[in-house]
């Protein structure tokens, strides 16, 4: 028999720990998944008993949703840090540009995101949402 502690906190949150570091590294959550998986996989015929393979799997698991929120989080992060960066550059709303802000005859979406973009020369990359 397995002890709870180590099932239930111990095991969840180094998974949390590793998923959280190896997005970093690899930047692919599903990489990361894949990789707490095999590890868990490796643990689990060496160490435990074949019933800790449900445990493997909900580990695995537990390492995707941690790396998908990771990522989730530090995309919001970096686009609201791109965001800040574009609005200190810039003193007036249209970038220095005196032809009205409309980015040389290109029709800029009245938002405040897409407005700093254009005012850049960078609505495609507004577009694309990063």
């Amino acid at each position: 028999m397995i002890d709870p502690i180590l099932l239930f906190f111990v095991f969840p949150l180094v998974t949390i720990i590793f998923a959280i570091a190896l997005e970093n590294i690899f930047n692919n959550p599903f990489l990361v998944a894949a990789i707490i998986f095999a590890i868990f996989l490796i643990v689990t015929f060496t160490a435990f008993t074949e019933e800790f393979l449900i445990y493997a799997i909900a580990y695995g698991i537990l390492a995707l949703i941690t790396a998908l929120i990771y990522r989730t989080i530090r995309n919001i992060i970096d686009r609201l840090d791109d965001l800040d960066n574009n609005n200190n550059n810039n003193g007036n709303n249209n970038g220095g540009n005196n032809n009205g802000g409309n980015n040389g005859g290109n029709n800029c979406p009245n938002t405040n995101a897409c407005r700093v973009c254009c005012c850049q020369r960078q609505f495609l990359r507004c577009l694309r949402g990063r």
